[in-house]
């Protein structure tokens, strides 16, 4: 089932993408405000988990912005305040940032990013001419996907302080899964394709632009916050095993800022083989980006040539991988209570973990996981309650070395390229 047409859909009212009615299955309700995941309902046939933290009330969104499962842009995570000078291709460009998360930071796309905007839904299936930037072969594709929708944005010169117009046009859409019956144990129920394509459109005497671009979804897991556990605070997920494919994080400065070195995870804290989050928990809880330890000429590039969009295929490539993939992925989350494993496939060439250290209580708790639905500092969401898995370009990655894994910059010849897709299975846990 497809999305409906739905050009002026209220921001906050969830729209629904799902695999059908009959369980076990999946389905994902999505705000245009912020592009917001808002639910991951997974049905495994006898329980119906919610395994992304957020607030009860959509509306909370606009009340308290805390990056809960929304979209983030221009640019994810921590850049530094003032203006920079941008060249690529012979392109300049001035960059001029805001302070938000402090004096030297600006975070997340700055005071009125993304995360903050009502984005536009179309039915990609019914109206393909209403966007551009997707191939015909990728729009003809779409139509193997249970549900879809594209979310468009238009983010105008100087938004923020960046450079050039910049057109973005976001596909969500719904796999079913590998089928009815169990294989040692686990069942793929089913995938979540996130497709982020972005372009800078001129005008016609404009000259050409360049401007950083980094998207992603800032988005918090618990695959345990369903299951009743006697206690008022949600169940935290620091005995989910988590595994990220990684042999360096990046070295931060104690604002958050990269230094532009690199650290090694191995025999560290930050090494995640299947590894319990909780085991050698650092003090401060986690928020760092891992680089994977993957060659980035083995997944299609972040940005490619706009006279090349013709030619992309990014859906059909994305799902013949199927389920054969689950062993290659870079990211793994898995919950021996609910059975629940999640498997991550990317293009980014890394990840930023983050275990919510910021929450205090200030985001209500959704009464599928225990709480009120109401906001309450006892009764919220409490540090540690989600994994946030938030995959992207390293930060500010022009000023540093290792912008060889993507600097961030994008130009008018080129278009945006970046998808996340996320596969949901289920384990008989006999719990």
């Amino acid at each position: 089932m497809s999305a409906p047409s739905i050009l002026n859909q209220d921001a906050t009212v969830p729209m629904t993408l799902s695999l059908g009615s009959e369980a076990p299955s999946l389905a994902v309700e999505v705000l245009p405000y912020g592009f917001t995941i808002h639910k991951i309902l997974v049905n495994d046939g006898d329980k119906t988990h919610d395994i992304v933290i957020g607030p009860n009330d959509p509306e909370d969104h606009r009340t308290h912005r805390e990056f809960m499962n929304t979209v983030v842009g221009r640019y994810s995570n921590r850049v530094p305040v003032g203006t920079i000078e941008l060249e690529k291709d012979g392109i300049k460009s001035q960059l001029t940032l805001e302070p938000t998360e402090s004096t030297q930071v600006s975070l997340h796309g700055g005071p009125d990013g993304f995360d903050r905007r009502v984005f536009e839904v179309i039915d990609p299936v019914k109206n393909p001419e209403s966007y551009s930037l997707f191939s015909l072969r990728e729009k003809q594709a779409i139509n193997k996907l249970t549900s879809s929708a594209v979310f468009k944005l238009t983010s105008p010169a100087g938004d923020q302080g960046f450079p050039g117009t910049l057109y973005v046009e976001i596909l969500t859409g719904l796999e079913a899964g590998s089928g009815p019956t169990f294989e040692n144990g686990i069942r793929h129920l089913g995938s979540l394709v996130l497709i982020y394509r972005a372009k800078i459109i001129l005008g016609d005497s404009e000259e050409k632009v360049v401007t950083p671009v980094n998207l992603t979804q800032h988005w918090g897991f618990n695959l345990d916050a369903s299951i009743p556990n006697g206690q008022s605070p949600t169940p935290d997920i620091k005995a989910h095993l988590l595994t990220i494919k990684s042999n360096n994080t990046l070295e931060l400065q104690p604002n958050g800022l990269a230094t532009g070195n690199l650290l090694p995870t191995t025999a560290s804290p930050y090494e995640h083989a299947a590894k319990p989050i909780g085991k050698f928990f650092p003090p401060q809880g986690y928020d760092e980006y891992y680089l994977f330890e993957r060659p980035i000429t083995s997944v299609p590039p972040s940005r490619v040539p706009l006279s090349d969009l013709k030619e992309l295929d990014t859906i059909n490539q994305l799902l013949e991988h199927g389920e054969a993939q689950k062993d290659k992925a870079p990211v793994t989350l898995y919950s021996q209570r609910s059975g629940i494993l999640l498997t991550f496939e990317t293009n980014q060439p890394g990840v930023q973990f983050y275990t919510g250290n910021g929450l205090h209580g200030q985001v209500s708790k959704k009464i599928l996981h225990g709480g009120s639905g109401k906001t309450d500092p006892e009764d919220g969401y409490q540090t540690g309650a989600g994994a946030f898995l938030e995959f992207h370009e390293p930060l500010a990655a022009w000023l540093h070395p290792y912008k060889t894994y993507g600097d961030t910059l994008l130009t008018s010849d080129e278009l945006y390229n970046n998808y996340t897709r996320l596969n949901i299975f289920t384990q008989k846990s006999g719990n």
